[in-house]
């Protein structure tokens, strides 16, 4: 079997990234670094309660924007109300970040999984038919 050539160059991190996956690599890298956010852990804490669940561990649960029922923490998500957008390019990086960390807790909400998915599934699909 023959070996498959890449058709797209690879430009970063020392010819072993591809423009696409180093962007995509910094998009995750800045999400995860701020997953702590204080305005976005103050969105998490209101809307949180403490556990009718019979579970002792389970110490809080949280509401879901969307749907409103409850969920443990490991089945809800923080979701910015307006998406942080797109990071393709170094002119998207100042942008996406004053997206991504918006100062107003009011800015952020806690869906459960499957609501945060059908949103981002909408947001992507408004996104490719405005382009």
């Amino acid at each position: 079997m023959p070996k498959k050539t890449s058709k797209v160059p690879k430009t970063r991190n020392g010819g072993t990234m591809t423009e696409a996956q180093y962007y995509a690599k910094l998009r995750s890298t800045l999400r995860r670094a701020f997953r702590w956010w204080i305005p976005l852990q103050t969105a998490l804490v209101k809307a949180r309660r403490k556990s009718q669940s019979s579970n002792k561990r389970l110490k809080f649960e949280y509401q879901c924007a969307s749907c409103k029922d409850w969920y443990p923490r490991k089945d809800v998500e923080v979701d910015h109300i307006i998406p942080c957008g797109s990071l393709r390019c170094n002119e998207d990086i100042v942008p996406f970040l004053q997206r991504l960390t918006v100062e107003d807790p009011s800015a952020y909400q806690v869906l459960c999984k499957s609501c945060h998915k059908v949103k981002t599934q909408q947001e992507l699909s408004l996104r490719k038919t405005a382009a």
